[in-house]
């Protein structure tokens, strides 16, 4: 593991201390989020919609902060437990000090504390923070069947060999955050980590986990694993992803959809179950 210095040379293998987040999404390498673009198209990856940043990535970074790093949380970011919003002095007086993504008003300062106490509360997540590791660890591997460079950022990676990943959402129960791992692709991210994590150490990743915490008060947390079957699953897209994005890298082509012809469509299939279904009970019921 390297501490991140300006200018380094990034070498694959390896693991990199302290990489400021600007200079890892810096570097053109695939990663889990880009091969979910390239899954939808080529072209969605190499030249996708230009996006600010938004209040809401500010608040996940300072969470994230605050959960995984609370000695630097309150050291590097202005809390205006008084401010109402930002268009006071108060607020514009802090971020011409400090700028605006290291300073929270006092709505966002309730939000970020009450999940950060609220995941400190829960015994099994609070146990598994305080042992020691790196936060926010960038990761830079090489695919061993493309030779396509590769990166990963941790949450958090346990010098005991645990990755974490830190997930808000709307609802934390398993029905719901299962489907949040197929909207969001966390099982390709799962089985990605994973892998790169044994790419770099030749050695397996004893356990990676999400701790997924809601985003609303009462901040309701829990901690997940993945299981294996999804697991595969994942690692079977982003195998896919990851060889045609070689591919296009390779060739310089970024192919958007490629079915040129009039495609027959209809309705997703559980809507044509659930009609399937109503009729079966309609017939049943009238016993004809």
């Amino acid at each position: 593991m390297t501490e991140y210095t300006k200018d380094m040379p990034i070498i694959a293998p390896c693991y990199i201390r302290n990489m400021p987040a600007s200079v890892y999404h810096a570097q053109d390498c695939a990663s889990n989020s880009n091969l979910r673009l390239v899954s939808r198209s080529p072209a969605h990856y190499k030249y996708p919609p230009i996006r600010e940043a938004t209040r809401a990535m500010v608040i996940g970074s300072a969470l994230h902060c605050a959960v995984l790093e609370p000695d630097l949380f309150y050291l590097e970011y202005a809390l205006l437990r008084s401010a109402e919003d930002r268009r006071c002095k108060e607020y514009k007086d802090a971020v011409a000090l400090v700028g605006d993504e290291h300073v929270l008003v006092r709505s966002e300062v309730e939000k970020v504390e009450g999940i950060m106490n609220s995941i400190n509360s829960n015994k099994a997540i609070a146990d598994l923070l305080s042992h020691f590791g790196a936060a926010e660890l960038s990761g830079f591997s090489t695919d061993p069947q493309t030779g396509q460079l590769c990166k990963h950022r941790f949450d958090k990676l346990l010098a005991c060999g645990i990755g974490i990943d830190l997930k808000t959402t709307t609802d934390s129960r398993p029905d719901a955050f299962s489907r949040s791992i197929m909207a969001y692709n966390y099982h390709v991210q799962h089985a990605f980590y994973m892998d790169q994590y044994e790419w770099i150490t030749d050695e397996k990743l004893q356990d990676f986990v999400f701790i997924v915490v809601e985003s609303e008060s009462p901040y309701a947390a829990k901690l997940y694993r993945i299981d294996d079957e999804s697991t595969d699953i994942g690692r079977a897209q982003y195998r896919d992803a990851l060889d045609q994005y070689a591919a296009c890298r390779k060739t310089n082509t970024w192919p958007a959809y490629q079915y040129n012809e009039i495609e027959e469509i209809g309705l997703p299939q559980w809507v044509i179950n659930k009609h399937d279904q109503q009729q079966i009970e309609a017939f049943q019921f009238t016993g004809e």
